[in-house]
């Protein structure tokens, strides 16, 4: 009876730590990344274009034009009520459309060639991390269906 008492006295003591380390593990922000605001993004892409597509001031300037005006409309459509989820969805990827041609407009031949490169690789990573999106839950369901 004894042995009873203690084996259940460790089980809770060992769920207690569990659920007390996930907690922890889900308050940590991940890889201790900053949130931005969109401001700040927007300041960080055009430091990174400056430097890698080697921009003009005055192309520097129109640049963070576009990224101002892409950054209000992008608001006005995700504060809009009346439109649905896929709308609004349609609706970014439009001006996201419309802003990498002003983009590709302010550059010459040889800017536009490495914008096109770094867009390139942009989409694999975002594809890459996009299958890796919910994995987890993926391998959670699978696992309760097969205990089921």
């Amino acid at each position: 009876m004894r042995t009873n008492s203690i084996f259940k006295k460790l089980f809770v003591f060992g769920l207690g730590v569990m659920l007390t380390t996930g907690a922890i593990a889900q308050d940590q922000p991940q890889k201790n990344r900053k949130q931005l605001t969109p401001a700040e993004r927007q300041e960080k892409m055009l430091e990174n274009y400056k430097k890698e597509l080697d921009l003009t001031d005055q192309q520097t300037r129109q640049l963070q034009a576009i990224n101002q005006d892409m950054v209000k409309n992008m608001q006005a459509i995700r504060n809009d009520q009346n439109l649905t989820r896929d709308a609004k969805k349609e609706k970014m990827k439009a001006l996201q459309a419309e802003r990498q041609q002003k983009v590709t407009a302010i550059l010459n031949a040889e800017q536009q060639q490495k914008f096109t490169q770094m867009q390139a690789k942009k989409a694999e990573r975002k594809a890459h991390h996009k299958g890796k999106r919910g994995q987890h839950k993926g391998k959670m369901h699978k696992k309760q269906n097969r205990d089921a």
